[in-house]
């Protein structure tokens, strides 16, 4: 696991959590992109916590690095929600996930596990933003949302109007395990149609 933060006591409390589970061991803990890639040469990390007190732009820098690297690195992003713009961008850059920073840490903890196998999660806000940005008002393209299928489409809008995902599997009866697959498809797609976007 690496940590990046600029703020010395926050990236403490979390590596001192961190350090006790032997799920994250060892830790890198440094306060900006720029010293993390100093020491990132061939090493590889299963999860990235990255605040988004760094500048962003390098913050997008360090995502487009590690996905190129290993689309095994899950690299979440520590942020408060009302930065909602910042965190979108850093999902469309390439974070896998996203955590409320001032999360407890041990449901943190939690929601790091389940993500490292592979689980991705939405909520209301994010399934909108997803929508908007499919539809073409993201992409300026007007079969942008042909992108995603009916079925991924579908589920984005019940999302939106506060379904969770064990909701949507009813409703569609399809299993769990296929709405994760599901999800997890639809933050691949965000992933490389916005790669193709700024290329």
């Amino acid at each position: 696991m690496a940590l990046i933060d600029s703020r010395p006591a926050y990236r403490q409390r979390l590596s001192d959590h961190f350090q006790k589970s032997a799920a994250f061991d060892p830790i890198t803990s440094v306060s900006s992109v720029r010293d993390f890639k100093n020491i990132l040469g061939r090493n590889k990390y299963d999860v990235v916590l990255c605040g988004l007190k760094p500048a962003q732009e390098a913050v997008q820098i360090l995502l487009n690095e590690l996905q190129s690297r290993s689309i095994a690195t899950k690299i979440v992003l520590l942020a408060p929600l009302d930065q909602k713009k910042s965190i979108f961008q850093g999902l469309c850059f390439g974070a896998t996930a996203f955590m409320p920073e001032q999360l407890p840490l041990p449901i943190m903890e939690q929601k790091l596990s389940f993500h490292m196998q592979d689980n991705y999660w939405l909520n209301p806000e994010l399934a909108r933003l997803m929508l908007r940005y499919f539809s073409g008002r993201g992409l300026q393209a007007p079969e942008a949302l042909h992108i995603l299928s009916d079925t991924e489409i579908n589920l984005l809008e019940m999302v939106s109007e506060g379904a969770c995902q064990r909701r949507v599997a009813e409703e569609q009866k399809a299993e769990s395990r296929h709405i994760k697959t599901l999800v997890r498809g639809i933050f691949q797609k965000l992933h490389s149609t916005h790669r193709q976007k700024i290329n």
